[in-house]
């Protein structure tokens, strides 16, 4: 096989099951194990054709290349695979002062179907409302675009969430 073909083929190879094991490491953080290993399943297939190819001729700088090249973009590949999927959870925390338009974001907020969680709290410059929303990161645009359309200046924060299970009795 032609040496440029092979590192092309190796590449595309690499970028598959490298953007495969992004996802799969996601899935898997995001509480969906049987999914992660179904992907983890086919990433290893792929990755053994790849490397044996690769194997096949060491000697050859060109197809190392294309291995390490196909690992790179992949891990790109699937970040971005991700972040348009968009899967799990985020918090979004929405500081403001207590004066401001806080309830109307925290009702804006109802209405449009995110549930809110109000906390009061002390801030440097004095009393401050604290919003907490939970939602689908889908979603975050949104929740985003409604805070800025009626408090601008409040200070919002993201983070992601990780699923907790519950066990035994809860009283």
């Amino acid at each position: 096989m032609d040496i440029f073909v092979a590192s092309l083929l190796i590449f595309l190879l690499r970028l598959l099951d490298q953007t495969l094991g992004t996802l799969r490491t996601l899935y898997v953080n995001k509480g969906k194990p049987v999914f992660g290993a179904v992907l983890g399943f086919v990433e290893s297939a792929i990755w053994v054709v790849a490397i044996s190819r690769v194997i096949q001729d060491l000697n050859d700088p060109l197809l190392i290349f294309g291995y390490a090249l196909g690992f790179a973009s992949g891990t790109i590949m699937g970040s971005y695979i991700e972040g348009t999927i968009a899967i799990g959870d985020i918090v979004v925390r929405i500081f403001a002062p207590k004066d401001s338009d806080s309830m109307k974001v925290a009702e804006t907020l109802r209405i449009n179907g995110f549930g809110v969680t109000i906390i009061n709290g002390e801030g440097m410059q004095g009393e401050v409302s604290i919003a907490w929303c939970v939602t689908p990161r889908k979603r975050l645009k949104e929740v985003l675009k409604i805070v800025s359309d009626i408090n601008p200046d409040a200070y919002v924060t993201t983070e992601s969430t990780n699923p907790t299970k519950l066990t035994g009795n809860r009283k």
